[in-house]
């Protein structure tokens, strides 16, 4: 049983890891510095969100998800502080905000195995994505 739950995990973090490629990839077809970390930002919400998905079924071993969600939470944390040093709008550096907070939970939540505030975190990660893409059809249609 316990290869079998070994086995699993790596595969869940290789697709991770494979998600995680691929959003890179993409984010070299952005034209500006500014969209490609915001790309990178929603890439790493979005892993986040999958390995908060796959610890609470059982999925992914808690080691695993806290070390995902730790590197996560450094890449939205570096992203946070390169917004609050730059000059844009309080929007964006106000949803960094929230993404750097909700990674700060997800990982308490994983140390701690609180699966409600991992569900929290979730949810916080989705709204700042729906937010970050209401942000970024307003930036598109009004340069």
């Amino acid at each position: 049983m316990s290869r079998r739950v070994v086995a699993l995990a790596h595969t869940v973090m290789c697709r991770l890891l494979a998600a995680a490629l691929l959003a890179g990839l993409a984010a070299c077809s952005f034209p500006s510095a500014e969209d490609e970390q915001t790309q990178t930002a929603t890439s790493a919400a979005n892993s986040a969100i999958m390995v908060i998905d796959n610890w609470t079924v059982g999925a992914v071993p808690s080691h695993y998800a806290k070390a995902a969600l730790r590197s996560l939470a450094e890449t939205l944390a570096d992203y946070d502080r390169h917004l609050q040093t730059t000059d844009v709008s309080d929007s964006p550096k106000q949803l960094a905000r929230q993404l750097t907070a909700a990674a700060e939970g997800a990982e308490d939540a994983v140390t701690t195995g609180n699966r409600a505030q991992a569900e929290q975190a979730r949810q916080d990660f989705r709204t700042a994505i729906a937010k970050f893409g209401v942000t970024g059809r307003a930036k598109a249609t009004n340069p």
